[in-house]
């Protein structure tokens, strides 16, 4: 099924980020499991394409209803992004959806980790909401993992405090690639451990079990790539660890072989694409 979606607001999160609020035109509600994400159709001068974003529908008026939240850094030369950021309100697209298999176990573990980089903390945003309950009766607790270059790039920072602050078995680390642990005294985040380095490099130190640990990673190729076999070899499984990779397009006319993607890329990027009911 497709359905016309309306740009109808943008807001810059950083240098690099903005956030971006679609509605659908027919007014019907947007129907999705949190995690889950959609295919839009853009049209620019050189005619269609699509990207697959993951909703980030959390704040309270649109968690429900007709609204498609989406977070997304610039890309150099990314096409896509330059033709959200310089899109204005009234821009439409053709989107189809959902799909995805990032999101939460039927049966919520004694742990459940959520791992991010950049704009792959989108997915998880409005799991948060759905994770309140839990959280409340103290069914759960939840380790939130965020990989970021710099304090400036902490998005949502605020409302990930906030949320630290209110559920004391949601436990936020923020850990900055780009910031050496010098350099600490500029950051001021309340209920949040701040680490330095990459957020896989963080982990390694963790004691987790795949008996009693549930396992959600999303963003960087690398980071997921670094992070899974730790996990492999303390004997986690598919079962237990559930990936999603961001896939960044190319810069146009130039070929970079670092950034080839691998079989495990092609294979999880064609998973991506397929519908799930």
């Amino acid at each position: 099924m497709q359905i016309q979606v309306r740009l109808e607001r943008v807001r810059s999160l950083s240098s690099s980020t903005k956030d971006f609020r679609f509605v659908r035109v027919d007014g019907e509600p947007v129907s999705f499991v949190p995690g889950q994400f959609f295919r839009f159709v853009f049209t620019d001068q050189a005619g269609e394409f699509e990207r697959s974003y993951s909703l980030c529908n959390f704040e309270s008026d649109c968690l429900h209803g007709e609204f498609l939240d989406l977070v997304i850094s610039t890309v150099d030369g990314g096409r896509a992004s330059k033709l959200l950021f310089d899109a204005e309100p009234g821009f439409e697209a053709t989107v189809s959806g959902p799909f995805g298999r990032l999101v939460l176990p039927e049966k919520l573990p004694k742990r459940l980790f959520l791992v991010a980089t950049s704009v792959g903390i989108a997915p998880y945003m409005p799991m948060l909401d759905a994770l309140r309950d839990s959280l409340r009766q103290g069914d759960v607790d939840v380790y939130f993992f965020y990989g970021t270059r710099d304090a400036e790039e902490f998005i949502y920072g605020q409302f990930l405090s906030a949320f630290a602050e209110q559920y004391k078995n949601f436990h936020l680390t923020v850990c900055y690639s780009r910031i050496e642990s010098g350099d600490a005294s500029i950051i001021s985040h309340t209920n949040v451990t701040v680490r330095f380095g990459y957020v896989q490099n963080n982990m390694t130190e963790l004691k987790m079990s795949p008996a009693t640990d549930h396992v959600l990673l999303c963003g960087n190729p690398m980071m997921i790539d670094d992070l899974y076999p730790q996990l492999k070899q303390q004997g986690f499984g598919v079962r237990q660890v559930v990936r999603e990779k961001y896939v960044f397009a190319k810069r146009p006319g130039v070929k970079n072989p670092a950034v080839e993607m691998t079989a495990e890329q092609k294979r999880l990027l064609a998973e991506k694409m397929k519908k799930y009911s």
